[in-house]
């Protein structure tokens, strides 16, 4: 079986630096740069169906046929929309720091009209992360320097249309969801509420800050998804 970790928006896979350490060992361990963000960068701002597809593709390439998907924000609704398509060998899922509806903050739209990278840099960094650390700014503002406006722009949007809500009781799925209780980005109660309507949903929740446990607190959040692959079988398809 494999698992598969999904960035959120204007990021990449490098934010999975200590989940492909930990579970590589054990499990075929892949960590995606959707299109247009890392290494997948290809000058045309991508869809959600590129998203997607882009999945697919790396499924068929690796021979996976059976796997977990690992969504982070933008990225669990990328899961969820995998779900909603059927696409085979879909054996459980892990949410984390999402919602059916994803938020967008105001000030973001008036920082991307105003094509201010540095304010959004302060931004990003001082949301996500529970701690405002310069060399994090540093490293914000060279990667948002070189980031195609357009893919942002598209990652907004992208989260914009997303809405899950009507098909979280569907899921038929072991799923688990985590969350940070003083999350910035995605308010709490948002994500543990998808644990209340996905009927084999289980919710793991950190009395931390920050928006991206797996990168902040990796061995809590390692431990936690230890235990919910324990349970999971494989579910191949041809």
């Amino acid at each position: 079986m494999a698992v598969m970790f999904i960035h959120g928006a204007v990021g990449d896979s490098r934010l999975y630096r200590y989940q492909l350490r930990h579970f590589g060992a054990r499990y075929k361990t892949i960590a995606v740069d959707l299109p247009g963000h890392g290494h997948s960068y290809t000058g045309v701002r991508p869809s959600l169906d590129d998203f997607i597809g882009a999945i697919e593709d790396i499924l068929k390439e690796e021979s996976v046929s059976s796997f977990i998907l690992v969504g982070h924000s933008m990225g669990g609704g990328v899961c969820l929309e995998a779900y909603r398509r059927g696409i085979g060998g879909l054996a459980g899922m892990v949410l984390v720091s999402t919602s059916p509806v994803l938020p967008i903050a105001p000030a973001l739209v008036d920082i991307l009209e105003r094509d201010d990278m540095d304010a959004l840099a302060d931004l990003i960094v001082g949301a996500v992360f529970s701690r405002k650390v310069d060399i994090l700014t540093g490293f914000a503002r060279k990667g948002l320097a070189e980031m195609d406006r357009g893919v942002i722009r598209g990652d907004v949007d992208i989260c914009r249309e997303m809405d899950f809500t009507g098909m979280l009781n569907e899921i038929d799925l072991p799923v688990l969801v985590v969350a940070n209780r003083g999350d910035l980005v995605i308010p709490y109660d948002s994500t543990a509420a998808i644990s209340e309507k996905i009927r084999n949903a289980r919710l793991v929740a950190f009395d931390d800050d920050g928006h991206v446990p797996f990168f902040e607190n990796p061995r809590n959040f390692n431990e936690s998804v230890d235990e919910f692959l324990s349970t999971i079988e494989p579910k191949s398809y041809p």
